[in-house]
């Protein structure tokens, strides 16, 4: 029984260090990048909408190469861009402009130049503005990691920021605090144990 609850103690020590660590690490790496997480030089994007699936699930994270260039891209690649003014909205509440990932279903000309048509997996028709090089800002690299998304978006929110910082950081200290008070415990005994022997 004490050896599971070891185990036990050991194994969510491990897994709030990750948690804590993932959370340091795309903060750093936000503020260094200008506001996109990265690793290993590709941008790490949440996705929260159902469009792409069953390709890309929601909740996920996926890994994009950045510096696309649009010449190279052919049907079928999935591209993350920023959404028109006159689609979507055209940005978020912070005032930064929303992205979308879609699959690239035909490749046309706009006023003469390179433009691309666009489409989620699952939606019934093509997006309804073609899309300029000059929005696209990544191109999927086939690494998705399910439900990561859902931690990475509530990351950026305030609350998230204290609680995700705050809390596993704390909780590290008392589980911490909690094995030193053992250790000092099973010393004490150790020494009254060898007290009475000496005494004997």
């Amino acid at each position: 029984m004490k050896q599971a609850v070891k185990w036990g103690s050991r194994t969510i020590t491990v897994i709030l260090a990750v948690f804590l660590l993932i959370t340091v690490f795309c903060a750093a790496s936000s503020r260094m990048s200008g506001g996109t997480p990265k690793i290993l030089g590709l941008n790490v994007y949440a996705v929260l909408s159902g469009s792409m699936e069953p390709s890309i699930q929601v909740g996920s994270i996926i890994l994009e190469k950045p510096n696309v260039n649009a010449n190279s891209l052919k049907v079928g690649d999935v591209i993350t861009f920023k959404a028109s003014q006159d689609e979507f909205g055209g940005q978020n509440n912070d005032g930064s402009a929303i992205l979308i990932t879609h699959r690239i279903q035909a490749i046309k000309s706009l006023n003469g130049k390179l433009a691309f048509q666009t489409k989620g997996d699952s939606n019934d028709g093509p997006d309804a503005q073609l899309v300029q090089p000059a929005n696209i800002i990544g191109q999927y690299n086939n690494i998705m990691i399910p439900y990561l998304g859902y931690y990475l978006n509530f990351m950026k929110t305030k609350l998230g920021i204290a609680l995700l910082l705050i809390l596993p950081g704390a909780l590290l200290i008392v589980s911490a605090m909690v094995s030193l008070i053992r250790e000092i415990s099973k010393l004490q005994k150790k020494m009254n144990s060898a007290t009475k022997t000496e005494g004997l």
